[in-house]
């Protein structure tokens, strides 16, 4: 589930002593905007690597969601959990980079409502996989 605004104009029209009259949006309005925008751009960086000698193992846990899981470079498994009752949902992203400036990016289920918690498993490339040189794994909330 994905938690949508409503649009509001820039301009509120007030009665004013039997007349109209223009004035600026309140900025309560703006501050929840911006909150909501900031809301649904949160992402969090949970294990970076670019040296595959041995495996990547993260656990991370914010307010909003939790994640553990491994890498390799071929390969990435783990589970992502929606932790609030907030209308958005909690997702895992991971970027592979390779060779000749390849690169992919995968995207877990997204976990939600409230207690949601969904496994995933990843590899390398879209229909031809190979070995990754690199990787970041995100945990964001959308």
């Amino acid at each position: 589930m994905k938690l949508k605004l409503a649009s509001l104009g820039a301009t509120a029209v007030m009665l004013v002593g039997g007349g109209l009259a223009a004035g600026a949006a309140a900025p309560a309005v703006a501050d929840s905007q911006a909150a909501q925008a900031s809301l649904e751009k949160e992402r969090v960086l949970v294990a970076s690597s670019g040296d595959f000698t041995a495996q990547g193992t993260w656990s991370k846990a914010t307010s909003w969601g939790e994640s553990e899981g491994n890498i390799y470079s071929t390969y990435a498994g783990g589970w992502v959990k929606d932790l609030t009752a907030d209308g958005y949902c909690a997702q895992v992203v991971i970027e592979w980079y390779g060779t000749n400036g390849k690169k992919d990016t995968d995207y877990s289920p997204e976990a939600c409502p409230k207690g949601d918690k969904d496994d995933f498993s990843k590899k390398p490339g879209d229909s031809t996989h190979w070995t990754a040189t690199g990787w970041a794994v995100y945990m964001q909330r959308v």
